[in-house]
């Protein structure tokens, strides 16, 4: 898993045939959801993704006082 910043924004990537990958993307992003944070995949445009799934490859993470 690889994590990097833009701004405020948190960019999570995993390799989704990794099973120890795909487990510390999950735990990372319960962790955050549980802080507050909006969770999102980005094509464009940002899209809330409210659960995790392995076969996404990468997710943002925008805390709740920048994502409204």
């Amino acid at each position: 898993m690889k994590t990097s910043k833009e701004g405020a924004r948190i960019k999570v990537t995993w390799e989704k045939e990794d099973e120890k990958d795909v487990e510390e993307a999950r735990g990372f992003f319960l962790k955050l959801t549980r802080q507050g944070w909006l969770a999102a995949t980005r094509d464009g445009e940002y899209r809330r993704v409210l659960d995790f799934r392995p076969e996404d490859g990468e997710l943002w993470f925008i805390p709740l006082s920048e994502g409204g």
